[in-house]
């Protein structure tokens, strides 16, 4: 059988490091051999190959995934925002207007009114949040929430790292 021709220090040296024999001129100037452990150029070229491949291959990943988190976190800040201005709408009693387009979201408050235009709050059309969004843009939309906090649209649509979606208010304010 092959297997009884191995010996112990047949396995032990296939499995050592690449070893190099160098020659070098000892103290009393003779020439020896000196067995040096270590890896060639050529070894070290082929694992940083090997490694920048894997790198290349891995990094786009990584940066679609930090972009498609980033897109969400604006998108989970965006239906804040529209909690936000309903909850305040009704907490104040007065209207909030959300103005959406392209890239950019302003809320107003709309001052209170006793009727035939006098105005119970002095503060005209308040700016009370002005966000620009990265990864979301809209169509040019007004939403109205009333001194209840319910908006005037049921449904508005967005689009978040080109993809169309649709954002139901009245379910995004129930939660």
């Amino acid at each position: 059988m092959l297997l009884k021709n191995i010996t112990p220090s047949l396995i032990t040296t296939s499995l050592i490091t690449t070893r190099h024999i160098a020659s070098h001129k000892g103290v009393n100037g003779e020439k020896g051999l000196k067995k040096v452990k270590g890896v060639t150029l050529i070894e070290l070229l082929v694992v940083i190959t090997i490694m920048m491949t894997m790198v290349a291959l891995v990094a786009p990943l990584a940066i679609n995934t930090v972009d498609k988190a980033e897109a969400q976190s604006e998108y989970l800040s965006f239906c804040g925002v529209l909690r936000r201005a309903s909850v305040q709408a009704f907490a104040n009693g007065s209207g909030i207007t959300v103005t959406l387009e392209q890239n950019k979201l302003t809320v107003f408050i709309i001052p209170l009114t006793l009727g035939h235009n006098q105005r119970l709050n002095p503060i005209e059309n308040k700016v009370i949040v002005e966000r620009s969004y990265e990864y979301l843009t809209f169509p040019e939309t007004e939403i109205k929430f009333n001194r209840n906090g319910m908006p005037n649209l049921t449904t508005i649509s967005l689009t978040q790292r080109n993809k169309t979606r649709q954002l139901d208010l009245i379910s995004l304010l129930e939660h």
